[in-house]
């Protein structure tokens, strides 16, 4: 039995990634521990109890005893390096669920942890890896088909922005060179360059939930609307097939480079002016404590009642 914990509950993925674990065979959740930067003491007693699992770990340095595999699931992205290396350490695999990191800094420190203790790391969104996404890629010809590609989604601009961009990258890969961006009827507006002159165009915080690819092409426009209904499994299959040893030709590399295009595009919301990925301050990022703040804020509200959804 392949044996996976859960650490930080923060969010609805927990509960949810757990229910699909367990439909794969030859695979559970075994294990929990919980930072409490969302829910209060108690909260992971009542998770574990309402979701069957049997180890609730009372520090994070215990879980790698009791599992062959992690998922972090904390929505203070500057927490998840100091969580996955309990379990590089150990030689136990990691999902980090998006945003992977937070900070250019965080992003060259992955890279660098994963090169010092070459422990598995997956993760960043579930949009990678959606059918629609996977069929279009099919769908062209060649990538010297491609005139453009286009992709919109909702949400903030990087937490759940991040969709967005991973989605593109599922489709048109990795290689962004560097970003321009402009605010237009409240949405940013994202124009990319890859390095081999594909141009990409990403539409941020539209005021619907839906994702959507558009893929221009030398025969005509291709489409890909996202159902979210199914959006999980594949994800989640592609990252027990990686456990395995098996290959979904994921690269660390591609969530890092999502994480750093928000940087680049935020940096190039101020300046007004075109940004090099490669030239960023070592500084910038996006404040994950701030934001874990301000996502167990609106849950309290939610549980009280004042908050409709």
């Amino acid at each position: 039995m392949l044996r996976i914990g859960l650490v930080d509950l923060d969010t609805s993925h927990p509960q949810a990634f757990t229910k699909i674990l367990r439909t794969i065979p030859g695979v559970d959740v075994t294990a929990l521990w919980d930072g409490h930067d969302v829910w209060p003491e108690g909260y992971d007693r009542r998770f574990a109890a309402e979701n069957n699992i049997p180890v609730i770990c009372t520090t994070l340095e215990e879980m790698p005893d009791h599992v062959d595999a992690a998922m972090i699931h904390g929505t203070d992205w500057d927490k998840h390096l100091d969580r996955a290396l309990v379990f590089m350490k150990a030689k136990k695999p990691v999902l980090i669920d998006k945003p992977v990191v937070g900070s250019v800094r965080d992003c060259d420190r992955l890279m660098n942890m994963q090169e010092r203790y070459g422990t598995m790391v997956f993760g960043g969104s579930a949009l990678r890896y959606a059918g629609e996404v996977t069929a279009l890629r099919g769908a062209v010809r060649s990538r010297d088909d491609l005139v453009s590609v286009v992709a919109s989604g909702p949400g903030d601009f990087f937490s759940y922005g991040i969709h967005t961009t991973e989605m593109l990258q599922g489709f048109a890969g990795t290689g962004i060179r560097s970003v321009k961006a402009v605010t237009r009827a409240g949405a940013p507006v994202l124009t990319m360059e890859y390095g081999d002159g594909l141009p990409g165009t990403l539409y941020l915080q539209m005021g619907f939930h839906e994702w959507s690819l558009c893929a221009y092409t030398s025969s005509g426009l291709r489409t890909a609307i996202v159902n979210t209904e199914r959006l999980y499994e594949p994800f989640l299959r592609n990252f027990v097939t990686m456990l395995g040893g098996g290959s979904v030709g994921f690269e660390l590399a591609a969530p890092l480079e999502a994480v750093r295009l928000h940087i680049a595009a935020n940096i190039a919301l101020e300046k007004g002016s075109e940004v090099s990925l490669d030239d960023l301050p070592p500084d910038a990022g996006f404040d994950g404590r701030a934001f874990a703040a301000e996502y167990a804020a609106m849950k309290k509200r939610q549980a009280s009642g004042t908050l409709l959804t």
